[in-house]
């Protein structure tokens, strides 16, 4: 079966192939509506082989070592099938290289699917996240080269191509054109989450906090669908308050919209709360009790080895409220990582070990040595990935503590 874009799926059934495109839509839009509408299609076709890996690549993207098991299972599944077509099968690749964490060599083949088939969103979106947590916004930028050369605006995802434009041309600090695609793809599409976020990032780093307020909030009720991403927008907009001066308010959008979301247990609401709290606690402000919030969480994440950038975040909470026994086990464990063949265990062993060591001595009384620790890695940090506007917390203690 084919798509519209002329795209083949094994599978029998049209239904199917709709289905999936369905669930694409959601994808890129960061709707709550992906894994139901992927449960629709799995009772249609249990076996349709791009259903499956798409599962597996949502699963990997959670960054949760609990997921593991039916990673596996995906890929076991898949491995197989004798009748993959040549896409599929790259894909699979893809999927068996990220899945034993070797994030280069994955993305790389997934640039290379784009390249024989530049209207694979799928492969797109997913590269364009590795690329995002390698630090690398100029390859990001790259990586959407061909698909911007052969897509239309007519096309269906055209609009989601634009937006990820717009992140990878901010993050490559190209803001004018960033901005103009971004408001491009929301005039297409204006639950396109991602270029909004794009967008307001482009507020962010030009320090326009004022006209980044309104903007996010112009867009709220379009969001009503969307996933835990929505609870980042609600970050972005507290840190536009206190470039503004204003953190108490920043701080009740943190009572307000960050703290219940929590309870997900996802990395990227760990993050975003973690960051903010050290921010509002470097611009004065007292921030009581809230760090135990986030205490449980971290503990019980503290020795996950998906993402550098997640665990150094988990560090925080435990660094911050002097838990010596959970601080230890998570630098035993950046120095075990450290020594792995993985793309990951090379960034804990370029960066990670000295920035979670600096972590814990700016929480504490060793300020001065973890300044001179974060320093000797300053121009190495882009390698733990996220955004400028995450990683410049590291910068932002660096200056306050120098």
């Amino acid at each position: 079966m084919r798509d519209e874009l002329g795209l083949n799926y094994t599978t029998d059934s049209s239904e199917c192939v709709q289905l999936f495109c369905d669930a694409l839509d959601h994808y890129l839009a960061s709707s709550v509506q992906v894994m139901p509408t992927l449960e629709k299609l799995f009772e249609r076709d249990p076996a349709m082989p791009m259903a499956l890996l798409f599962r597996a690549y949502l699963l990997k993207q959670a960054a949760d070592p609990r997921f593991r098991a039916a990673i596996y299972q995906c890929f076991d599944t898949l491995s197989a099938r004798p009748d993959l077509n040549d896409r599929e099968q790259r894909h699979l690749k893809a999927l068996s290289l990220w899945q034993a964490d070797q994030m280069t060599d994955a993305v790389a083949v997934l640039d290379d699917i784009v390249i024989s088939y530049p209207g694979d969103m799928l492969a797109l979106r997913i590269a364009h996240h590795l690329h995002f947590y390698s630090g690398d916004g100029k390859q990001m930028l790259a990586s959407l080269q061909v698909a911007l050369e052969n897509q239309e605006p007519k096309n269906r995802y055209y609009g989601f191509l634009k937006g990820m434009h717009s992140f990878a041309l901010e993050e490559s600090g190209r803001y004018p054109q960033a901005e103009a695609a971004g408001l491009e793809a929301l005039d297409i599409n204006q639950k396109d989450i991602w270029a909004a976020h794009a967008v307001t990032h482009v507020y962010q780093m030009q320090s326009r906090f004022e006209e980044a307020i309104p903007f996010i909030d112009s867009l709220l009720p379009e969001w009503d669908s969307a996933n835990n991403f929505v609870f980042h927008l609600y970050w972005h907009k507290a840190l536009q308050h206190i470039g503004l001066g204003n953190p108490d308010q920043a701080l009740a959008v943190y009572d307000k919209t960050l703290v219940e979301p929590l309870a997900d247990d996802f990395y990227l609401d760990v993050c975003n709360a973690a960051s903010l709290l050290w921010r509002l606690e470097l611009s004065g402000l007292n921030v009581g009790d809230r760090w135990s919030q986030l205490h449980e969480l971290s503990k019980n994440h503290i020795q996950d080895d998906e993402l550098v950038f997640t665990s150094l975040h988990y560090l925080m909470a435990p660094a911050i409220l002097g838990d010596t026994k959970t601080v230890k086990a998570g630098l035993d464990h950046f120095h075990r990582w450290s020594n792995e063949k993985t793309s990951q265990g090379a960034v804990a062993k370029r960066v990670g070990v000295t920035m979670a060591t600096a972590l814990t001595k700016l929480a504490s009384e060793q300020k001065n040595d973890g300044v001179k620790l974060m320093l000797s890695v300053q121009n190495q940090i882009y390698r733990i990935g996220g955004s400028h506007a995450q990683r410049h917390l590291f910068d932002q203690l660096i200056n306050a503590y120098a």
